[in-house]
């Protein structure tokens, strides 16, 4: 399936929704934003306005041929997640993954049994990799300059150079 299509923060709720009910009416999927929202109502219009432009950007299936028309997610959601992870990496941690993991690592408060599944996880990517593909398993992703002696040392996450200290 191709990249799944940009989503505003109102689109990505009524996603959540599809994804969890399978599909939905306009009257179903109001009801459960209701409900993820303590209570707080959309209008009916807003919603039906919602799910015209997800099936416009073709992120929803319609089926007319029953009324109240059933709405239906179009994208299976790890798609449309990887797909916003990807940018959202791409955006904010100029395409440097590991930038994003240890700043996770270092800035929040994971719990010890969230650290050793992030752990486990990596442990198990290593593995399923084997060892000719860890050759370079020093290196930095996108640090070009490893093996200069007179490069400056690679930034990381949460480092603070020059031009940071404004």
């Amino acid at each position: 399936m191709t990249r799944s299509p940009d989503l505003t923060p109102a689109e990505f709720n009524v996603m959540k929704v599809l994804w969890h009910l399978r599909r939905a009416n306009v009257a179903d999927v109001r009801a459960e934003l209701a409900r993820r929202n303590n209570g707080a109502e959309q209008a009916y219009t807003t919603v039906m306005t919602l799910l015209g432009r997800l099936a416009a950007k073709g992120a929803v299936t319609v089926d007319r041929s029953r009324e109240p028309f059933l709405y239906r997610a179009a994208y299976r959601r790890e798609s449309v997640l990887r797909d916003r992870l990807r940018t959202f990496i791409a955006d904010v941690f100029d395409g440097e993954a590991d930038a994003l993991v240890l700043r996770l690592v270092e800035d929040e408060s994971l719990s010890v049994g969230e650290l050793r599944e992030i752990e486990r996880r990596i442990d198990d990517k290593l593995a399923e990799a084997g060892p000719g593909d860890a050759a370079d398993a020093g290196d930095v992703p996108g640090d070009d300059d490893a093996d200069d002696p007179d490069a400056a040392p690679a930034r990381r996450a949460g480092d603070v150079g020059a031009e940071d200290a404004r």
